[in-house]
């Protein structure tokens, strides 16, 4: 490991471990203030960050060092917790041909431990294959992000989906360029200014309507509202651009988290460290799953249920749910699920959530053996 600084800092009785050189460029090492705490049921938000081979490791508890806003509330029904969050992002990252798309998941994490996760898990009709996935920022439906732009998933994980304005102000204050975070391909994630505007717009007229589409007015409400523009702002695809800044003054491709969409990058440059990606366990720093939480069900990113991704037996929520949201869609759903589907979704929101998962009917086994294809629940 490269000659490392350890500091804590101390604000309202909240400390903040830093541990690491935090920007790997000689003679740039700052602390991160801590405001007074983000919840009183939280414990201080703990971070290192580390430099171990050619790679930049962020462990963190997830716990913002500024303070949140009221969770559980209108339009987020979950409370904030701590997780175990281990990162890794290559300290050399390299540019690709070609942009690599991202489903959701958390595209970089903060300086300050939290994730950046612009997507959401709603959709038009709760039918992701419908194209129409809801926004979290700047459409009618309301997702009860506080004054940071974020809010929490089922697990308890706080996480930003905009600028995160408490981060942002405890790191400058100034309005100048502000380094937040790291994406997961390495590159770095600054704050916007006024040299770094988005080239992504509203498109003009309706959507489609009936089967097609939601219909009305391309309003932000959903992520194919937006077109990218060449030439009408200064940033690419992928909410980045080329230049020189404070702590890479040599240049280097760097992304920009903006006021508008899309916000935070939706596609990378580079290649996404498996230890972002949500799936089994596998990826990332030491082998463990990129995103393990303390807090709340299953413990992982996005109130995933324990064993996320795997097949097999466990729970249906284990077994069924393939985007790893905590509940069951139609989609997800197998056939004989999908025939009494409205019998359980008892709220009727569209999705079987955990609750909602008790009142199907335990798995039978055929075939005998382990794997040997037990009936899918009903």
């Amino acid at each position: 490991m490269d000659k490392f600084i350890l500091k804590r800092v101390f604000q309202g009785g909240v400390g903040l471990l830093l541990a690491g050189n935090l920007f790997a460029h000689p003679g740039h090492q700052e602390d991160i203030v801590t405001a007074a705490g983000g919840a009183s049921s939280l414990p201080a938000p703990q971070v290192s960050i580390t430099e171990e081979g050619r790679y930049r490791v962020i462990k963190a508890n997830g716990v913002p060092n500024h303070e949140i806003g009221q969770f559980p509330g209108p339009g987020c029904p979950n409370a904030a917790s701590a997780q175990s969050y281990t990162f890794r992002m290559p300290l050399y990252p390299k540019s690709n041909a070609t942009f690599t798309k991202l489903k959701q998941q958390a595209i970089g994490v903060a300086v300050n431990g939290v994730p950046f996760d612009p997507g959401t898990a709603e959709y038009w009709k709760n039918d992701r294959t419908s194209g129409w996935h809801i926004e979290a920022i700047g459409g009618g439906k309301s997702l009860g992000l506080d004054r940071n732009n974020a809010h929490v998933q089922p697990n308890g994980a706080y996480h930003y989906h905009g600028i995160p304005t408490g981060l942002l102000s405890n790191l400058n204050g100034n309005g100048g360029q502000s380094l937040i975070g790291y994406a997961a391909d390495g590159f770095p994630i600054y704050a916007q200014t006024s040299e770094n505007r988005s080239s992504y717009e509203l498109k003009k007229g309706a959507r489609p309507s009936g089967s097609a589409g939601p219909g009305g007015t391309y309003d932000g409400t959903y992520e194919a509202d937006y077109e990218f523009v060449q030439g009408s702002g200064d940033l690419d695809e992928a909410n980045g651009k080329t230049g020189v800044t404070s702590e890479y003054p040599g240049g280097t491709y760097y992304y920009v988290a903006t006021a508008e969409f899309p916000f935070y990058p939706r596609m990378l440059k580079g290649t996404p460290d498996a230890s972002f990606h949500r799936g089994p366990p596998g990826g990332g720093a030491g082998g463990n799953s990129q995103m393990k939480g303390s807090g709340g069900p299953g413990g992982q990113h996005g109130g995933k249920s324990a064993g996320m991704g795997q097949a097999g037996g466990g729970s249906p929520i284990q077994r069924f749910d393939k985007n790893g949201d905590g509940k069951i869609s139609m989609e997800e759903a197998p056939p004989p699920m999908k025939a009494n589907f409205s019998k359980h979704d008892t709220n009727g929101d569209g999705w079987i959530d955990a609750d909602e998962a008790k009142s199907l009917p335990t798995p039978g086994r055929q075939g005998g053996g382990p794997g040997g294809g037990g009936q899918p629940p009903q």
